[in-house]
């Protein structure tokens, strides 16, 4: 989206790979829509049912499938800075950490799992907007 490509650039690929496993669904559907922009408020609300591939008919183990939630989750953070290294990103896929917990906090009445609140320059409008650009680049 920046031109800029290092590691946190690959870590928000893999976050997207995880959704598209894990919701059955592509990058950006026929119709032009992100599954970051459609899965984010379902991670958000660690809403399963409605995030997961419908078909697999309630088949998966659940612990797993929020592990991959949360790895995604953290993994598609529009702040770099704030996504985790690929090695943390093994690590918690891996359950080298116990069971998964939803760590939320809260940030100007906003769910969040870290503090994101240092957000003054980059709102939802910068980020839906960098987003849209991203999808037009892989159009083209």
């Amino acid at each position: 989206m920046h031109g800029i490509v290092d590691e946190k650039t690959d870590v928000f690929a893999f976050g997207v790979l995880l959704l598209e496993i894990l919701t059955g669904r592509r990058a950006v559907d026929s119709s032009r829509q992100s599954i970051v922009i459609w899965g984010k408020p379902l991670l958000e609300k660690n809403n399963m049912k409605e995030l997961v591939d419908p078909r697999l008919e309630g088949n998966y183990d659940q612990t797993e499938v929020k592990r991959a939630m949360l790895t995604s989750f953290l993994c598609i953070n529009h702040l770099a800075k704030l996504r985790p290294s690929m090695n943390r990103v093994v690590e918690l896929l891996k359950n080298e950490d116990g069971p998964v917990e939803w760590q939320q906090k809260g940030c100007g009445g906003k769910a969040v799992i870290v503090d994101g609140c240092d957000l003054q320059d980059y709102n939802r409008s910068n980020y839906l907007n960098d987003l849209n650009r991203h999808m037009q680049l892989v159009l083209e």
